[in-house]
């Protein structure tokens, strides 16, 4: 067996392009020689992947060094076919008339040639399978440099390829009479080590350039990072604040990294805390330390990209903090000037910045979300309209302040604090902070009923408008993260337990864009993203099909209960009981529904309740009755309150024992014509009950 290393030295790969770069390389060779049968495609042996700024290497192991030598049947001209035909094949083929063989197909008698091919060997293929990686690779961005025709995403400087520890030779082309040999030397830190080492396999290469002050295991980078933060941190009694994104992105920055701590000038501690951490986070890539409340700190980390000296480390320092003094003194100018107006006189602005074409200017926007906020606020438990349609009339001001235009994660944040600063009543300020709350599926939800009153209106507004000028998400593209605003309502519903009339609210809204009603497409979009939203939770995707109306949207928040409880009552004994008696009683009328449907008429199991008729009279077995009397007992609607809802689904889980009894002892197939027919429409009787709740004919066996 034999090893494969690959890697690629370039200047710095931008670091949110890292990740998916060094996963595309591993997968691409993987795939490339399980395909040529150098790799046995049941492999459990993944490729090893080491990525850094400036290096992406790639070993893989357990390969065959060649191909299995094999036979290939070739079928020629058929018997009988002019002599010209049958010597062209057999010159293609590489064979004499003598060596071809006849047989009989399904379309007459062929000459079949069975041609030898042997296995190539592994060093024979990989300078193809390597300069298709090259010239192939799909980075987002890329450039040409020099007189190159390759695309890359920065100057490619070199190619190691080694196999069993030797070089393998060979180049890439890069056109423009610029080529890369390959090699088999490594280098470590180009700030201390400018002499290479020699490459024997992808351990070897790891430990090497770990001595050479490059750490290419990502998360051996990552943690060094964080035990480093962690460390300053209780040094000084403080916490690191937890921040997973930042923290990707500087260790896709740095190669050997080194953790230093600066001070932030007390003149600036003043400032909101979002403020500080964004300005560190943003342009510098520091970190923000916290004390045991919660609260920043005046101190940042800052990860630097060479060695640990005491002299160095002093001057790294004070250079940050001075460039962090600047950047916090325009981040000081704006939050002061901003409050020299009022949110109102901010307002007055937004009519010349545009939503959308065909939505109208921002100010509209906010018109529209006040009449929409305090219409939800209704809906919602001790929510203030008053407040929740002041506070949509001011959540979108702070967008034509100074802080915002420099920071734009800030909105809201700084309308909050703004408002707070101006004696705006606090309901209203919370709920215009929060108000972009939530922008994913873990992000913060409002904290009070004001602001998920003027959040909805706000992701409400959006969704009506897009889909009434038809800009829709398609496929994976949602540039206007539709898809987001529409689970963000959800969320909000299930969390809070509101139950909105969303086709009233949708109504509403298409009313108050100038569209005489809201797109069609959107109701079913909703319920398409409600059953994602609980498929996130847990709950079994055939259960939320079954149970989920689609495109109603009227009081979702039944749904939603309706979902749970069913749920948990098909994880009991009796549900699961249920369930099987079900099956059984649809598998008979569906039997039934094909020996009897020759005129397309709708089938016994189709029909709904009020279409069966059943008569007693024909009843002849105890169970019989039985089971009448436990259907027509059953609740001819779900209910709308959390109560009635799961006080429904129990009734309709204890029905299983007379279904059960019934199966036991009774013959549907009765020989008496009337009595078979009585009994099957009471099947049907009870199946159409059942989807009163759910439609049990989307849950997998």
């Amino acid at each position: 067996m034999s090893e494969l290393f690959v890697e690629f030295i370039c200047e710095e790969i931008p670091a949110r392009m890292q990740k998916d770069a060094i996963r595309h390389m591993a997968a691409f060779l993987s795939s490339a020689l399980v395909e040529n049968g150098f790799i046995d495609k049941h492999s459990k042996n993944p490729p090893k992947r080491a990525i850094s700024p400036t290096h992406m290497a790639v070993g893989i192991s357990e390969l065959v060094k060649k191909q299995e030598d094999r036979i290939i049947e070739k079928r020629g001209p058929k018997v009988g076919a002019p002599q010209q035909a049958i010597d062209g094949f057999c010159k293609s083929s590489g064979i004499t008339f003598d060596a071809l063989t006849q047989r009989q197909t399904d379309k007459g008698a062929f000459y079949f040639a069975e041609i030898h091919e042997q296995g190539k060997h592994l060093e024979d293929v990989l300078l193809d399978i390597i300069y298709s990686l090259v010239a192939e690779f799909p980075w987002p961005k890329s450039q040409r440099w020099g007189t190159s025709r390759l695309s890359w995403v920065r100057p490619l400087h070199k190619i190691n390829v080694n196999l069993d520890g030797d070089l393998l030779e060979g180049s890439v082309d890069l056109g423009g009479g610029m080529h890369i040999p390959f090699t088999n030397t490594g280098y470590g830190h180009s700030f201390y080590h400018s002499d290479g080492f020699q490459i024997a396999g992808f351990d070897n290469y790891v430990d090497i350039m770990r001595v050479s002050h490059v750490l290419v295991d990502v998360d051996e980078r990552k943690n060094t990072i964080l035990k480093m933060a962690n460390d300053i941190a209780h040094a000084k009694g403080l916490r690191l604040r937890d921040d997973a994104g930042l923290l990707e992105e500087v260790c896709g920055l740095v190669e050997w990294p080194n953790v230093l701590c600066g001070r932030i000038d007390e003149t600036f501690m003043n400032l909101p805390d979002e403020v500080l951490v964004t300005s560190m986070r943003v342009h510098q890539k520091y970190f923000a330390l916290e004390n045991e409340n919660g609260d920043i700190a005046p101190y940042f980390l800052a990860v630097a990209n060479r060695k640990s000296d005491i002299q160095t480390d002093s001057l790294i320092i004070k250079g940050n903090e001075r460039v962090l003094r600047a950047r916090l003194s325009d981040a000081l100018f704006f939050w002061q000037t901003d409050q020299n107006k009022s949110l109102k006189e901010y307002r007055e602005k937004l009519g010349s910045i545009t939503f959308y074409k065909g939505l109208g200017q921002v100010s509209q926007k906010v018109d529209r979300m006040e009449r929409l906020a305090a219409l939800i606020a209704s809906f919602i438990p001790e929510c203030s309209e008053a407040d929740a349609f002041q506070a949509a009339g001011l959540s979108k001001s702070d967008l034509v302040t100074g802080m915002v235009a420099e920071f734009p994660e800030l909105q809201g944040v700084m309308g909050g604090y703004y408002a707070s600063a101006q004696s705006v009543p606090n309901a209203q300020a919370i709920a215009i902070r929060d108000h972009y709350r939530p922008q994913g599926g873990f992000d913060k939800m409002p904290e009070t009923a004001e602001g998920v009153a003027v959040s909805m209106a706000d992701k409400i507004d959006t969704l009506v408008g897009f889909f009434g000028i038809n800009v829709k998400p398609t496929g994976s593209k949602d540039p206007f993260a539709l898809r987001r605003a529409a689970l963000g309502i959800l969320r909000m519903m299930d969390e809070f337990s509101i139950s909105l009339p969303l086709d009233e609210v949708f109504t509403q809204a298409a009313h108050l864009h100038g569209f005489d009603q809201f797109d069609d497409d959107l109701a079913p979009f909703i319920t398409d993203r409600l059953k994602v939203r609980l498929k996130d939770t847990g709950l079994a995707f055939g259960v939320i099909s079954a149970a989920i109306i689609d495109a109603d949207i009227h009081n979702l928040q039944m749904q939603i209960e309706k979902v749970k409880a069913i749920s948990r009552m098909l994880e009991t004994d009796a549900g699961t009981k249920l369930l099987e008696a079900w099956r059984r009683a649809s598998n008979i009328l569906s039997a039934e529904a094909k020996k009897q449907n020759k005129n397309n008429s709708i089938s016994l199991a189709d029909r709904s309740v009020e279409d069966i008729s059943i008569k007693v009279d024909l009843f002849r077995l105890p169970a019989e009755k039985a089971l009448f009397n436990a259907t027509k007992a059953l609740p001819d609607e779900v209910g709308e309150n959390q109560n009635e809802i799961y006080e429904t689904i129990q009734k309709f889980g204890a029905v299983y024992k007379p279904i059960t009894d019934f199966f036991e002892s009774v013959i549907v197939n009765d020989d008496d014509q009337q009595i078979r027919q009585n009994r099957l429409n009471l099947l049907a009787l009870i199946c159409a009950k059942i989807r009163i709740i759910a439609d049990f004919e989307k849950i997998e066996k």
